[in-house]
This record gives structure tokens, sequence and C-alpha cells, in this order.
């Protein structure tokens, strides 16, 4: 049981470190926030909350053949998260203040959860787990990790923002090159999921 979940662990820590879209859809805004790790966290439990969506369809339902073709519209969706990241951020630049977490964070995780077809891969070994309690130590374990992973990375991103004295310029910068980063990975997603 315990090996089950420290596998989980692992798996959602190295999936929500891997990705480019989770680290581009909370750039925007980490940067320049003392309080980014809140963000990260509202983003993780999204996640973890749609990861879990995707785990309970992947053991209701084993046919490859049918989520395979979701996953080209699942990464649209994660490609529309991450614009509404891209413009939220940018937003938030213009009125020259990080500001409040917007309320909306949890959604864009649970979109980001939702739709990523490389955490379908890392939710097998629930599937074939043999057991329930196994399964379910290692999705909580997934959960967490991914949580945890995400929380740390978005205070890591504020404090390099922050480190040294920055000046706000500079800062304003970094959040205005990470929001772009996000719209342009956004728009490509959305392509290749709709184009194929």
């Amino acid at each position: 049981m315990l090996i089950a979940a420290l596998a989980g662990i692992g798996a959602g820590a190295a999936h929500a470190l891997a990705g480019p879209d989770h680290v581009l859809s909370l750039a925007p805004l980490a940067v320049g926030r003392r309080d980014a790790w809140r963000v990260g966290l509202r983003w993780g439990l999204g996640h973890g909350a749609g990861t879990l969506c995707w785990a309970v369809a992947l053991l209701a339902s084993i046919s490859a053949t049918r989520l395979q073709g979701m996953d080209r519209w699942a990464e649209a969706a994660a490609g529309l998260a991450l614009v509404a990241m891209g413009i939220v951020g940018l937003r938030r630049r213009r009125a020259h203040e990080p500001g409040p977490a917007p309320r909306g964070i949890f959604v864009v995780g649970l979109v980001h959860g939702a739709s990523g077809g490389s955490a379908l891969l890392l939710l097998l070994p629930a599937v074939v787990a043999g057991s329930g309690i196994h399964t379910a130590n290692y999705l909580a374990g997934f959960v967490a990790g991914s949580t945890v992973a995400m929380t740390a990375l978005t205070a890591s991103l504020a404090r390099l923002s922050m480190a040294g004295g920055r000046s706000a310029r500079v800062m304003a910068r970094a959040g205005r090159m990470a929001s772009l980063a996000s719209l342009a990975l956004g728009a490509f997603w959305i392509g290749r999921g709709v184009v194929g």
C-alpha cells in the first residue's frame, strides 16, 4: 500500500513539473507575488480533481480507441486554458499589480488535469493495481505529489522573480513574457487539437 502511494507521489510530482503547459499556466500569476504558493495550491487541487476525473473514466472504460480520439480535443481544451491564463496575466500586468489570485485558478487546474493525455499514461498503474486500496493510494499520492510540486514551483518562480531586488520594470517584463508564452503555447495546442 505504501509503495502504491509513493509511486503515485513520484508520478504526480514528475507530471506536474515536466509539462510546459503547467509552468506557463502559472508563471504569469506567480511572478512578483508574495503569496504565489496559494496560486499553485489552488491550481494543483484543481489539477488533481481533473486527473481524478480521467482516472474514473479510465477505470470505467478501458477502451483505448475512445480515449485516443478524446485526447485531441482535450489538448485543445488545455490550450484554451493556457490562452485564458495568458490573457489574465497580461491584464494584471497592465494594471501594474499582481492582485489577488483569480478565483478561476482552480477551474484552470481542473481543465489541465482533465485534459492531459500524458497524465492518462501515468494513471495506468492505478488501473492495473489489482485492488481498490492500491488504486486509491496511488491516486491519492498522484494528486498530493502534483499539488505539492505545483505549489513549490509557483513559490519558487515568485521568489526568483523578486530575488536581488529586481525592479518592478523587470518583473513586469517577465510577467508579460510568461503571459505571451502561455498565449503562444495555448494557440499552438488549440490549432493542433482542432486540425490534428
